[in-house]
C-alpha cells in the first residue's frame, strides 16, 4: 500500500506496502530508539573528553527519553490539523541537525541540549509513522504491518551499543552521532522525494486547538485505555528488568562483558513474539491475540517471582534468563498489537491517538524504570514481585474493559465500535 491509496470515506486500504514505504516506516519508527542507545559504549570516553562527570553524561539518557515522550504528545495532534508529511520532514530535518551538534559538541551543556533536541525530532517519526499506517490499512492490515516493522524497531536497542561500540573504538566517540545523523539524512531525502502525503486535506482537522482538545476525550474512552494499558504495562515491566538486571547479574558474579550478552535472549524471545502474532493475525481476532501475550507475560512474570521467592544461587539464578524471555515473548503479542487497535480505532484523530498511546507507553517505562530502582539491589524476588503485580493489573485491566468483545455471540464476529473525533464521537471498527 502506499499513500497514493488512501482511504476514502474513512475506511482504509487493504493493500500490502511497497518496499519504499515500508523501509521509511521503519526508519521512522526505530531511529529513536536506536540513536538513545548508541552511545552508550562511549560514555566515559565522552565525559572525558567533554569535560564533564561520567554522571552528567548518563543523565543526558534521561534527557532524551523526556524529550521523546513529550514530543509524542505534541507532533501527533500537529499531524492531524497539518497532515503527515510536513510533520515529519520536520522532525526529521531536527533529528539530523541535532544529532551533528552532538558530535560535534565541545561541552556537556552544548551536547545536553542537542541530545534533547534529538529526541524531539525523533519523536516526529515515532508517532507521525503509526499515524501512517493508520491512514492506510484497516486494522488486521495494520496489525500485519505493524508486525513486520516491530521485529527489527525491537532489535535496533540491541544492535545500535554494538555498533556504537565499534564506532567509538576503531573512529571516535563522535562517531555514533553522525551515523545517526546520516540514517535522519537519508530517511529525509526518501520522505521527500518517494512518499506521498497519505492524510488528505479533507480529513484533516480544522482547527489545532480542536485536535488539542482530542485529549480529554480520548482519556475518558475505555477502548483507548484497554489498548494503552497494554503498552504502559509491557513496557514498564520490561524497562523495569532491564533497570535492575545489571546489579542482579552483578550479585550473580558475572563479569560486564558477560552480562552484555544477558539481554539477547530478551530480544529474541519478543522478535519470536513479533513474528508469531503476525502469522496468527490473518485468522484470529486482535483481542484473542492480545490475551494470549498476557498469558506469556503473565507466565514469565511467574516464573521469575518463582525463582526469586526459592532462593536460588548463582548457577539456578541464571534461569532468569529463560524465564523473562517468556515474557518478552508476550511483548511480541502486546505492543504491536495493541498500537495498531488503538489507532484504527481512533483513526480520524490517529495523529493524536498515536502520541498520546506513545507518550503514556514511555511514561510506564520510566515508571517501571523508578520502581524497580527502589527495590534492594540485586533482589530476584523483589523483581518477580514487580513484573508479576505489572502483569497482573495489566491483564485485569484488560480483560475488564474488552470483556465483550472477547465472548461474542455464537456466530457472530466480534466487534466494537468506539472512537473520538474534536468535540464529538464517530463510530470505527474494532475488529
Amino acid at each position: 500500500m502506499t499513500s497514493s491509496h488512501p482511504a476514502g470515506g474513512g475506511a482504509a486500504a487493504r493493500q500490502s506496502p511497497n518496499a519504499v514505504l515500508l523501509c521509511v516506516l521503519v526508519s521512522l519508527s526505530a531511529a529513536g530508539l536506536f540513536a538513545s542507545d548508541v552511545n552508550l559504549p562511549g560514555v566515559p570516553i565522552a565525559a572525558h573528553a567533554l569535560g564533564a562527570s561520567l554522571s552528567s553524561v548518563q543523565w543526558t539518557f534521561s534527557a532524551f527519553m523526556i524529550g521523546i515522550a513529550v514530543s509524542q504528545a505534541v507532533y501527533g495532534p500537529l499531524s492531524d490539523a497539518y497532515g503527515r508529511k510536513p510533520v515529519i520532514v520536520v522532525g526529521l530535518g531536527l533529528f539530523t541537525v541535532a544529532s551533528l551538534l552532538c558530535a560535534g559538541s565541545t561541552g556537556i551543556a552544548l551536547f545536553t541540549v542537542g541530545r534533547l533536541l534529538q529526541a524531539l525530532g525523533a519523536g516526529a517519526g515515532v508517532v507521525v509513522g503509526r499515524a501512517v499506517i493508520s491512514d492506510l490499512y484497516e486494522e488486521k492490515a495494520a496489525a500485519r504491518v505493524f508486525t513486520t516493522i516491530m521485529p527489527i524497531v525491537g532489535i535496533s536497542p540491541s544492535v545500535a551499543p554494538l555498533l556504537g561500540g565499534y564506532l567509538t573504538q576503531y573512529v571516535s566517540w563522535r562517531a555514533p552521532f553522525v551515523a545517526t545523523a546520516l540514517i535522519g539524512l537519508v530517511t529525509l531525502v526518501t520522505v521527500l522525494s518517494a512518499v506521498p502525503e497519505s492524510l488528505p486535506p479533507e480529513r484533516r482537522a480544522r482547527r489545532l486547538g480542536a485536535t488539542l482538545r482530542v485529549y480529554p476525550e480520548l482519556i475518558r474512552k475505555p477502548v483507548f485505555w484497554a489498548y494503552t494499558g497494554n503498552l504502559v504495562v509491557a513496557y514498564g515491566g520490561y524497562f523495569g528488568y532491564l533497570a535492575a538486571s545489571p546489579l542482579l547479574f552483578q550479585k550473580m558474579g558475572l563479569s560486564t562483558a558477560a552480562t552484555s550478552y544477558c539481554y539477547i535472549t530478551v530480544s529474541v524471545a519478543y522478535v519470536l513474539g513479533n513474528l508469531w502474532s503476525r502469522r496468527l493475525i490473518q485468522t484470529h481476532p486482535v483481542n484473542r491475540l492480545l490475551l494470549r501475550g498476557h498469558a506469556f507475560f503473565l507466565t514469565g512474570a511467574l516464573l521469575v517471582l518463582a525463582l526469586g521467592l526459592s532462593g536460588a544461587g548463582r548457577s539456578w539464578g541464571l534461569l532468569v534468563l529463560v524465564f523473562m524471555p517468556v515474557m518478552t515473548l508476550g511483548n511480541g503479542f502486546l505492543l504491536p498489537l495493541s498500537m495498531s487497535a488503538g489507532v484504527t480505532n481512533f483513526r480520524s484523530v490517529a495523529g493524536s491517538a498515536s502520541g498520546l498511546m506513545g507518550a503514556l507507553q514511555l511514561s510506564g517505562a520510566a515508571l517501571g524504570i523508578f520502581i524497580s530502582s527502589r527495590l534492594p539491589a540485586g533482589d530476584l524476588a523483589g523483581l518477580g514481585w514487580f513484573v508479576t503485580v505489572a502483569a497482573l493489573l495489566g491483564a485485569g485491566l484488560f480483560v475488564l474493559l474488552t470483556r465483550p468483545t472477547l465472548r461474542p455471540a455464537p456466530g457472530a464476529a466480534a466487534s466494537q465500535s468506539e472512537a473520538v473525533a474534536p468535540k464529538q464521537a464517530v463510530g470505527a471498527a474494532s475488529e
